[in-house]
């Protein structure tokens, strides 16, 4: 797993790393996207172009091009200018259409290029085990490599969930941790998370909030209301928990101590606070009246729905912001538009 800015080389390593093992040991590779729309023939020739492919092979071929999902070392003729197809090195795939591969037969293939893993939008229904279940089609009964590559886009990311990948919400750039999953007494599966160091290259192309995930590999975070006065010249008239993967947010409902105007405040929960709280909003199934999936239809939840259509939130800081607007988009729990 190969977290981190933009253009720091992450991409160019792994595509460097299969194409080699491709020519040298015949084991071939898959390149993986989330949808159709993104393995269009030309965007997955364009994915290669920056490979030294003569080099990587000794001057045998000149190229990589992409013809009916499959890829393929290519020559080009000098009298005709035609493309000729050599090596059949790979195959390029959509996840969301792996029920379709499940009767394919994936010669050779060894290795798996997950891109762009880490999205700020929608991923797939249950997509970690989607894609361990497309693993097993393409790996079958052998053992194979699985990179995953992604931008630091939003922390909010089912992967690091599911695989109990506790440590990479902080892990700092340049570190690799190792995650060891034991299947039985014999096998064990590693799952090694590079959070890239970040390629310290001056763009004056980029400026603002952007340019600190594009050029120094920050979680990509949108400047969020704060609240105008201190907490604590608030009332707080209700609180609650909002709950999702690893993400525990407390969010209050506060008065405003002049004219009485209402304020939603949302800040990240700590276990060392030891305050218990009854309400929680969560998707994790209880039986507890206190535990829902949305907010309720009491009084004071209603008023935090009505804060969420006035725009009346604000959060303990951007970072908190970001990650609560991806858990929302998520859990659908409030109309969150900003």
């Amino acid at each position: 797993m190969l977290l981190g800015q933009r253009a720091n080389g992450k991409s160019y390593q792994v595509k460097k790393t299969v194409i080699e093992d491709a020519f040298k040991n015949g084991r071939k590779f898959v390149y993986l996207r989330r949808y159709r729309s993104d393995i269009k023939q030309n965007a997955c020739e364009s994915y290669f172009l920056d490979m030294p492919v003569e080099k990587l092979t000794n001057g045998q071929y000149q190229g990589i091009t992409a013809y009916q999902g499959h890829f393929y070392f290519y020559n080009v003729d000098e009298e005709t200018g035609k493309v000729i197809k050599g090596m059949d090195i790979g195959e390029y795939n959509a996840l969301n259409e792996d029920e379709r591969y499940k009767s394919h037969v994936y010669e050779n293939v060894r290795n798996i290029i997950y891109e762009e893993f880490i999205t700020d939008k929608i991923y797939l229904t249950d997509e970690p085990r989607r894609l361990q279940q497309y693993i097993s089609t393409v790996l079958r009964r052998e053992k194979g490599t699985v990179f995953l590559v992604g931008n630091t886009l939003s922390r909010v990311c089912p992967y690091f969930s599911e695989w109990c990948l506790d440590g990479v919400l902080k892990q700092k750039q340049g570190t690799i941790e190792v995650y060891h999953f034991h299947v039985d007494n014999e096998n064990t599966i590693d799952i090694a998370v590079e959070n890239c160091a970040s390629a310290n290259y001056e763009n004056t192309m980029f400026f603002g909030k952007a340019s600190k995930q594009i050029v120094s590999g920050e979680w990509d975070v949108h400047e969020m209301p704060k609240l105008p006065r201190s907490q604590q010249e608030y009332e707080k008239v209700y609180e609650l928990l909002i709950e999702h993967q690893t993400f525990t947010f407390v969010m209050q409902l506060l008065v405003e101590p002049v004219d009485g105007g209402m304020v939603v405040f949302i800040y990240p929960f700590s276990e060392r606070s030891k305050k218990k709280y009854q309400r929680k909003v969560t998707r994790a199934f209880s039986d507890n009246p206190f535990e829902t999936a949305i907010l309720g239809q009491n009084i004071a939840e209603q008023h935090i729905l009505n804060c969420f259509k006035l725009g009346k939130v604000c959060y303990s800081d951007n970072l908190t912001g970001e990650d609560f607007r991806h858990v929302n988009d998520v859990m659908q729990i409030v109309p969150l538009k900003q």
